[in-house]
């Protein structure tokens, strides 16, 4: 399943013209059992390009699944 994007706006001036220029990866420390998978989140320092305020926010999440399925 996917999960809803939504779209990123600045938390100062509620602008859309933001840019990330750093980037990591988070990895979930434990798997779902349930669903099979691990969650692995990309985070980013974001920066408004109207009034310059700097934020971090998620940039994307993904499920990779391990091959095993709890009941």
């Amino acid at each position: 399943m996917g999960r809803k994007k939504k779209k990123k706006v600045c938390p100062n001036c509620g602008s859309e013209e933001i840019e990330a220029y750093k980037t990591w990866e988070l990895i979930a420390p434990m798997p779902s059992f349930k669903k099979g998978t691990l969650t692995v989140t990309v985070m980013g320092m974001f920066e408004c390009k109207n009034c310059k305020t700097k934020f971090r926010g998620v940039v994307a999440k993904k499920d990779i699944p391990l091959g095993i399925k709890g009941e």
